[in-house]
C-alpha cells in the first residue's frame, strides 16, 4: 500500500500555555494527575515553599538540595516527622509541603492481579460478528478511503479499535490495545521483538531515522507496525489492511468527498482521545465551534496552496478562534498535510514533539477538527488542522 511513500509530509504544531488475546486486563501503568504511580508509592508532597530535602547517611540526616515551589515527589513511607522520598531521601513535614494520597480506585489499579486472558481469534477476514461478541457494538461509525465503513470499538477510551469490514467480514483493524497480539507480537514491543518475530524483510518510511512505520507484506493482509519515537521506539499502534481493501483504491490518494473529510475529522477526534487515555491524562471534548475554524484553516490551505499556522491576511490561530467566536484560557494547534489516512497523520503528530505535547496537554479541555481535501496532480491531497482548548 505504501501510504505513507509520498514525496512530502508535513506537519506543523503551535501552542501556548490476527489471533487475539485480551484480557481483564490490569492497566500497564497509573496515572495519578498526568503523573506514573509507582509500586509502593502511598503518596505525593507537593512543595509549597523552598524547602530542604535531606539524605539518611548512617543514620543521619544531611541536606541534599534546595527544592522550590511547585515541584513534587512521591512518597513511599510516612515516618514520625518525615516523609521517605526512596533512594535514602526525605523531606520534614510542615508548612512548606502539602502531603496527598490517592484515591483507593487508584491504588486498587496500582496493585491489581492480572485474571486469565481470555481468547479470541478475530483477525483479517473474519465475521464482524466476532468482534461485537468481545467488544460489543461499535461507538460510532465512519466511512474510510477505500469505501468500507469502519466501526470504532473502546471502553472509556480503554482497549481502543478501530474496524473496517466489507461484506460482513474484517478488512481493515487499527489498535492500540496492548493485549491484542499479531505472531506474539503487541503494542509496547520493542523493535528488535519484531524482527525477531516476522525478520527483517520489511519497508519504512524511507532512509530516515530514527523509523517510524515498519510494514510488512504478509500473506493476507500488509501489516503496518507504528514505532514511538518518544518510547524507546516501542511500538505505538498496529494497523493491518486486506489486500483485497487495498486493491480496491489502487491510487495513492482517495477521491475526495464531503462524506470522506467527515469521516477523517471524527476519526481524528477518537485517535486523540484514545492517545490521551493511554498516556493517562483527561480525554477531550468535542468543540463544533473550534472544528469550524479549524475546517476553515484547512479549506483556506488547501484552495490557497500554503502550508502555515498563519493564514494569508497574517491571522495566527488565535486571531481565528477569536474572530470565530471562540473563547478561550489557553489554546494550541497542530496542522499536517499529505498523509493519505487519520492514523497515519496522528501516528506522524506524536512522533513530532511539539505536536505531541499539544495532544497529551493536560491544560486543553476541547478539540476541533478539519480536514479538506484540494485538487492536486495525482487526485486530491487532505490538509488537516486540530484546534485544542480550554474555554
Amino acid at each position: 500500500m505504501k501510504k505513507f511513500s509520498i514525496l512530502f509530509l508535513l506537519l506543523f504544531g503551535l501552542s501556548i500555555a490476527p489471533a487475539i488475546t485480551l484480557a481483564a486486563e490490569c492497566p500497564d501503568k497509573v496515572f495519578w494527575d498526568g503523573v506514573e504511580l509507582k509500586k509502593g508509592q502511598i503518596g505525593r508532597v507537593i512543595i509549597q515553599k523552598p524547602t530542604t530535602i535531606y539524605k539518611n547517611v548512617n543514620g543521619s540526616f544531611e541536606s541534599s538540595r534546595t527544592v522550590k515551589p511547585g515541584e513534587n515527589f512521591r512518597v513511599y513511607a510516612n515516618k514520625s516527622t518525615y516523609y521517605h522520598l526512596g533512594g535514602g531521601l526525605v523531606i520534614k513535614d510542615d508548612s512548606t509541603i502539602l502531603y496527598q494520597t490517592p484515591s483507593k480506585t487508584k491504588l486498587n489499579q496500582l496493585n491489581c492481579k492480572p485474571t486469565k486472558a481470555a481468547t479470541t481469534n478475530f483477525t483479517i477476514g473474519n465475521n464482524i460478528s466476532t468482534v461485537n461478541a468481545q467488544l460489543g457494538a461499535a461507538k460510532k461509525s465512519v466511512v474510510n478511503e477505500f469505501g468500507a465503513i469502519t466501526g470504532i470499538y473502546h471502553n472509556n477510551y480503554d482497549k481502543f479499535y478501530a474496524i473496517s469490514t466489507l461484506s460482513n467480514k474484517i478488512s481493515s483493524l487499527y489498535t492500540k490495545d496492548k493485549a491484542y497480539q499479531v505472531n506474539g507480537i503487541s503494542v509496547s514491543n520493542t523493535i528488535s521483538q519484531l524482527e525477531n518475530e516476522f525478520g527483517k524483510n520489511y519497508e519504512t518510511t524511507g532512509n530516515t531515522y530514527p523509523v517510524e512505520i515498519i510494514t510488512y507484506s504478509l500473506p493476507k493482509y500488509e501489516a503496518n507496525f507504528f514505532i514511538d519515537v518518544h518510547n524507546d521506539n516501542k511500538i505505538s499502534a498496529i494497523y493491518l489492511v486486506d489486500y483485497q481493501l487495498i486493491n480496491k483504491n489502487p491510487n495513492l490518494y482517495p477521491k475526495k468527498s464531503t462524506t470522506l473529510e467527515t469521516g477523517y475529522e471524527n476519526l481524528l477526534f477518537h485517535l486523540i482521545n484514545a492517545e490521551r487515555k493511554s498516556h493517562g491524562v483527561p480525554v477531550l471534548q468535542s468543540a463544533p465551534k473550534v472544528a469550524d475554524v479549524a475546517r476553515k484553516h484547512s479549506v483556506d490551505m488547501g484552495v490557497n496552496d500554503y502550508f502555515n499556522h498563519n493564514n494569508l491576511k497574517g491571522e495566527s490561530p488565535f486571531d481565528r478562534l477569536a474572530n470565530g467566536g471562540v473563547q478561550f484560557r489557553n489554546a494550541g494547534e497542530n496542522i499536517a498535510m499529505g498523509y493519505t489516512d487519520p492514523y497515519f497523520a496522528h501516528e506522524a503528530l506524536m512522533n513530532s514533539l511539539g505536536h505531541r505535547k499539544n495532544v497529551i496537554n493536560t491544560a486543553y479541555t476541547h478539540v476541533g477538527v478539519g480536514v479538506y481535501f484540494a485538487k492536486w496532480t495525482h487526485g486530491s491531497i487532505p490538509y488537516y488542522t486540530q484546534n485544542f482548548i480550554k474555554p
